[in-house]
């Protein structure tokens, strides 16, 4: 997290007199790293803190922020899922066993890293419902067993 000083000059009008007053005021700002901001997402993910919590722990000035990284996190999932791995088994029969071997072990750790995503990004949603359910006070999610 990087934090720094933005100085400003604010003007504010006394109601009763009508007089304003100038001043200068120090706002410290405070900026995540994209691994920082996926960390913290996650740690919401795992529905042991609410929305008020993570931005109290982390000195997040708005809900909005936190919900643009919860946005950015399921959309970077969603990319991740959508990739297509296009492998020609000829290709594979041209390389060495150590290069087969080195290839195969990364498209093993791609595919668990889109695994990974696409489990945070169905915990997001969950989370997002259910933020939803208890703030508009509806309900979204189907009742099982009801019938059609």
């Amino acid at each position: 997290m990087q934090e720094f000083v933005q100085r400003s000059t604010v003007t504010e009008v006394d109601p009763k007199t009508g007089r304003s007053t100038t001043h200068r005021v120090k706002k410290l700002i405070r900026r995540y790293d994209p691994d920082e901001r996926v960390e913290i997402v996650r740690e919401f993910l795992t529905g042991k803190f609410t929305v008020r919590q993570i931005m109290d722990k982390y000195m997040i000035n708005t809900e909005a922020t936190f919900f643009s990284w919860l946005a950015s996190h399921i959309s970077e999932a969603q990319s991740l899922s959508l990739q297509e791995n296009n492998v020609n088994p000829s290709d594979m029969a041209n390389k060495s066993k150590d290069d087969q071997i080195r290839e195969l072990k990364e498209r093993l750790r791609q595919a668990e890293k889109r695994a990974e995503m696409e489990e945070l990004r169905a915990k997001a949603y969950s989370k997002m419902i259910d933020v939803a359910e208890e703030t508009f006070n509806i309900p979204i999610r189907k009742k099982s067993g009801t019938k059609q």
